[in-house]
């Protein structure tokens, strides 16, 4: 099911199905969808949120007090349950999952995400929240596809990341977009820390952008699917990946103690 939202400046819908951000629009450009719209042949999601863990663990499994389990897809599995939708306000949607614990993850826990509109910005809250006896280690992150071009009729080389320092991958603050910029690998994993408190995708000349905020994040990706898809992530991440099976060692991961959560918040900024 699906559950909306609006303000002055915007209208958003979430889906139920893993609690994830489905449409996005400024009433500028009410045309204009903001966020990816999953096509299929390309990339079937929109804008998953990655918990318990992110990307693959290493051969697909882990160890936990002596016993192996077997986790083999990447990015846990926050993104492929459907979530309770717990209540709307005038500007915010909450949703909440709970996992009794299982054979691929022991430990029962608590996923409540709410999202909220503020002025010209999706706020995305998540917090996990420790249910079992014994300490947990986890990680989470954002994989938000945003639209790219945003404007009908422009072409993807009108575009450009404008990160808040100058600190590209090429040097300065800009990196171009065009069917050239993933072609080393789909996936640009930026140097931590990064000092940009926010990075955008800009239009060039009219200086329109979507800017998505990865202040205090130690992981921070830029990423597009194969093809010519019209958009790319910015995907600020608590964790990543690391060699080995024992999950307190992979990058970024927080050990979360009986009764303990780990929150963390996603923000886009819609300059349109």
């Amino acid at each position: 099911m699906i559950h909306s939202i609006e303000n002055e400046v915007l209208t958003l819908e979430v889906s139920e199905h893993g609690a994830e951000l489905y449409d996005l629009r400024s009433k500028v450009m009410p045309e204009a969808p903001l966020l990816w719209d999953g096509k299929p042949e390309f990339w079937a999601r929109r804008a998953p949120v990655l918990f318990p863990w992110c990307m693959k663990i290493q051969d697909g499994w882990y160890e936990f007090e002596g016993k192996r389990y077997e986790a083999p897809t990447q990015h846990g599995f926050m993104r492929d349950v459907d979530h309770a939708f717990v209540g709307t306000t005038a500007d915010s949607l909450t949703f909440r999952y709970e996992h009794p614990g299982d054979d691929v993850w022991p430990w029962p826990f608590t996923f409540e995400t709410a999202h909220t509109l503020k002025g010209n910005v999706v706020e995305t809250v998540c917090t996990g929240t420790n249910r079992s006896g014994k300490p947990m280690p986890v990680q989470l992150g954002f994989h938000t596809a945003l639209r790219c071009p945003f404007t009908p009729g422009k072409p993807m080389e009108d575009y450009f990341f404008r990160f808040e320092q100058p600190e590209s991958p090429k040097g300065g603050d800009i990196l171009p977009i065009d069917l050239h910029t993933f072609d080393e690998a789909r996936t640009i994993c930026l140097p931590a820390p990064l000092k940009s408190r926010w990075i955008q995708v800009e239009e060039k000349g009219t200086g329109k952008y979507l800017r998505m905020g990865t202040e205090n994040f130690p992981t921070v990706l830029l990423w597009r699917a194969p093809g010519e898809p019209d958009f790319v992530c910015i995907e600020p991440w608590q964790g990543g990946a690391a060699e080995g099976h024992d999950l307190t060692q992979r990058l970024g991961t927080v050990v979360l103690q009986p009764g303990e959560s780990l929150s963390r918040t996603q923000h886009i900024t819609v300059g349109i």
